[in-house]
């Protein structure tokens, strides 16, 4: 069954036209060479109506679209007029993320984008996209022009905004808005900051917990925050009208912190009981949370997991049995099929709930396909010389990238009769700390205790090839990637944030270093790519703007180059 249609979503894809058939040109000799003419006439495809080549463009890729540009004056005005290369671009990205970057830039007032794009652009530029905001493609038109003005940038400017003080700080995440950052500290507080129309980021809410807090969370529209606590409870607090945050509901007695997640709509929280129960709240119309759906199984449940459309509850027991299980039109639950292998934990599902990725007792990462009569088949099987770590899909559901203890990131692709095929194998030096695909999926970041984070990318005849080597001075944390994918900033031991941008050739290039007293344990850009919060184990929360110099914003010019960048 094949991977999920990543072109859908703003501008989804017309059938595949037939070749185009052009006149016969009649042909002369110069300089001893034989040259067709065409006698001035035009090409038949310039004749075609404006849609119908609008048509025909939307079905080329952005490498396509590149090139078709450069070929002559007519068709470098037919992709700019008709933002194709923007289009092309936005397409790149699984439906699931151009849902969420259109979300971001929906949410924001003319104001708040105005202030959103001038750390970059000039005002001319500003005012020339801002016109087109009621256009369909504004969403794509403005965030290709921000990832261009943000690659063209060879040093970023860093404005440090706040600094949010814990005694012991565990997480920092943004809302996906990129207005708010909530916090969770061992301190039992989280503590949750907004971004003030001037562009400050003032403290909006300070919550004490009943213990704990390991991590914090905001649902997608960024009204509740699931706190997740070290004594097996879940506390979701809610925004009420006057902006003050109230606790709405609690739920106790949960196996542990990691079986408690919204669903991608933020309306629905899916937890795992010690009596055998998987449960699904909902938020009714009063804002409160309420039972929706209670599911009883046979043996005690170690973890649930939605994929995310949320069409597929995958359930592990404790007898080392996966019962799959699919939403019925009613909204029912029903067990759709069971997985018996050697101890397996379930990993994850593919965006497109057609494969589920395991990882077993024999050093192995095991991959299933969902059959056409809804059976899983076993459809490959990743090995490693030591324990497997983790294994992720990427969002287009096309690979996997598995580590290991025995110092190695595998890379799995699929090809066209589902099969799956080793593509590369990344070896670090020391342990691996995280793995991570880009949000385009043509990028894969590796960090380690060798004190080095890797960036390998996808090349075009489907192998991946290692691009930069980022260096730091203690064990590399982890790495986050920008959600244009054209930016990483990785997290280390030796007290710095570094942040790393992708160029026109396919290298990557040192543009900024955020700076700790001591170790860094995270670092994540904003959603809009604009701030970047850190967290360190001085105990404190940092959130730092990425700017241009005041003297040097840019305008739109050359939108091949960003494409460009993109295609290496």
């Amino acid at each position: 069954m094949g991977p999920v249609n990543s072109n859908s979503g703003i501008d989804s894809p017309s059938p595949t036209p037939g070749p185009l058939q052009l006149e016969e040109a009649s042909t002369v000799v110069s300089a001893g060479r034989e040259v067709s003419v065409y006698n001035q006439n035009q090409s038949p495809f310039l004749c075609l109506p404006c849609e119908t080549k609008s048509m025909i463009i939307r079905c080329l890729g952005l490498r396509e679209i590149t090139r078709l540009a450069k070929v002559c004056r007519q068709l470098r005005d037919l992709v700019e007029n008709d933002k194709a290369l923007e289009r092309a671009w936005f397409r790149r990205f699984p439906s699931q993320y151009q849902y969420q970057l259109k979300a971001m830039i929906t949410r924001k007032d003319e104001q708040q984008l105005r202030d959103w794009l001038a750390p970059f652009a000039d005002e001319d530029t500003i005012e020339s996209l801002l016109k087109e905001r009621e256009s369909t493609y504004f969403p794509a038109q403005l965030l290709f022009t921000n990832s261009k003005l943000m690659s063209q940038c060879k040093k970023f400017t860093l404005v440090e905004k706040t600094e949010i003080p814990h005694d012991s700080i565990r997480t920092a995440t943004f809302s996906a808005d990129s207005r708010r950052v909530v916090t969770a500290s061992w301190d039992h507080k989280l503590k949750i900051y907004g971004q003030e129309n001037d562009g400050t980021w003032e403290e909006k809410n300070t919550i004490t917990h009943d213990g704990p807090v390991r991590s914090a969370c905001f649902s997608s529209d960024g009204r509740h925050v699931l706190a997740a606590g070290y004594e097996g409870a879940f506390t979701i607090y809610s925004q009420a009208d006057n902006g003050s945050w109230q606790a709405k509901a609690t739920i106790p007695d949960v196996i542990n912190v990691t079986s408690a997640t919204f669903t991608a709509d933020g309306c629905r929280l899916v937890t795992v009981g010690r009596d055998h129960t998987v449960k699904i709240f909902a938020q009714g119309d009063n804002g409160s949370w309420e039972l929706e759906e209670t599911i009883c199984h046979t043996s005690p449940i170690k973890s649930a997991r939605f994929s995310a459309n949320e069409s597929l509850l995958a359930i592990q027991d404790t007898e080392c049995v996966v019962s799959i299980y699919g939403k019925e039109a009613s909204g029912s639950w029903v067990e759709k099929a069971t997985i018996e292998e050697n101890p397996i934990v379930i990993v994850d599902i593919s965006a497109d709930s057609c494969h589920l990725l395991t990882i077993d007792s024999d050093h192995e990462a095991i991959i299933f396909n969902l059959q056409a009569d809804g059976s899983w088949k076993k459809a490959a099987t990743i090995s490693h010389d030591d324990i497997i770590i983790s294994a992720t899909f990427s969002a287009d559901s096309c690979h996997v990238v598995t580590t290991g203890w025995d110092l190695k990131a595998k890379i799995y692709s699929q090809r066209a009769d589902s099969s799956w095929q080793e593509k590369a194998c990344i070896t670090h030096n020391n342990g691996i700390t995280s793995a991570t695909f880009t949000a385009d999926c043509l990028h894969v970041v590796t960090t380690s205790r060798d004190n080095t984070a890797k960036i390998s990318s996808l090349q075009a005849d489907g192998s991946w090839q290692e691009k930069a080597c980022i260096s730091h001075k203690k064990s590399v944390y982890s790495a986050t990637l920008s959600a244009d994918a054209c930016h990483v900033v990785t997290a280390s031991m030796d007290g710095t944030a570094k942040v790393f941008g992708l160029q026109t050739d396919g290298s990557w290039l040192e543009k900024a270093i955020i700076r700790h007293d001591i170790g860094v344990i995270s670092a994540n850009f904003s959603p809009d790519d604009r701030h970047v919060v850190t967290v360190s184990f001085d105990s404190s929360a940092r959130i730092t703007e990425l700017s241009k110099a005041d003297d040097d914003r840019m305008c739109v010019t050359h939108l091949l180059s960003q494409a460009e960048c993109i295609l290496f």
